[in-house]
């Protein structure tokens, strides 16, 4: 059976990168990515099967007047994503009558199922045992989430296509990114759906302090100290006023 066709409208392309990935691993054929300014006309080209619209798009056309248009003009279902959003934005988007809503960080159990209830309602149904791989889905694994739990020395992270390790005295600082997070080492930079508070739990705590509201350092890594920054050999994060008496406990300065 043909793998059904997604076309993802996300103004993040890290993001839109990652979710792209996720399709791949679960089976499905990613037609197009888009910013949202072409969106329609990318749905005219590449016939998709279903539409990931993320709701918060910048610019003058956000994602509830895309679904809006979608829902008049094309016969496919189309899903929501956001980090976040107001009320008034909500009740918009209800009255598109979208296929579904994801809220992000999303795993890929999650986006998988909210795909295949939205495919099946307009009569694409899978393979068989109901996941795009047509595979039984007791042969199969849980994907689980993005980052598995943290072991004694490292921290597992899925990027793309790969589950890599990395080693905690490889990590400089976390870095929050709307409800994901960067992990910054010496040479990379992994995206991870994590938000900070979650990486905040996973990390130990014996080494990686939040600094910042926004950023968990590896005090191992850390070079110097100045008023308002820690620096590392890459660069340097803010310290945020209501940790900083927290993060100056931790060092011994004479």
């Amino acid at each position: 059976m043909t793998k059904p066709k997604i076309l993802i409208s996300e103004d993040e392309v890290i993001i839109a990168e990652d979710i792209a990935a996720c399709l791949k691993d679960l089976g499905y054929e990613t037609c197009a990515i888009d910013t949202g300014e072409d969106t329609i006309d990318m749905i005219r080209e590449t016939h998709p099967d279903l539409v990931l619209l993320d709701i918060n798009l910048k610019g003058d056309t956000d994602g509830v007047d895309i679904g809006s248009r979608i829902r008049q003009e094309f016969n496919i279902p189309f899903i929501y994503l956001t980090a976040y959003a107001d009320k008034s934005t909500i009740d918009r988007a209800k009255k598109t009558e979208p296929d579904g809503f994801l809220v992000k960080p999303f795993d890929e159990k999650s986006l998988r199922s909210t795909i295949e209830i939205a495919l099946y309602k307009y009569g694409h149904k899978p393979n068989g045992s109901g996941n795009p791989n047509g595979k039984n889905n007791h042969e199969q694994p849980d994907p689980g989430p993005k980052e598995q739990e943290a072991s004694q020395d490292y921290i597992f992270v899925k990027v793309k296509h790969r589950i890599i390790k990395v080693m905690y005295s490889d990590i400089l600082w976390v870095e929050a990114y709307d409800n994901y997070s960067f992990i910054v080492t010496t040479d990379q930079k992994y995206l991870v759906s994590s938000t900070l508070k979650d990486m905040e739990s996973k990390l130990p705590s014996h080494n990686f302090v939040r600094v910042h509201r926004s950023y968990i350092a590896n005090l191992d890594k850390v070079d110097a100290l100045e008023e308002n920054a820690v620096v590392f050999s890459k660069g340097e994060v803010p310290i945020g006023k209501s940790y900083k008496k927290t993060l100056m406990s931790r060092f011994n300065i004479l």
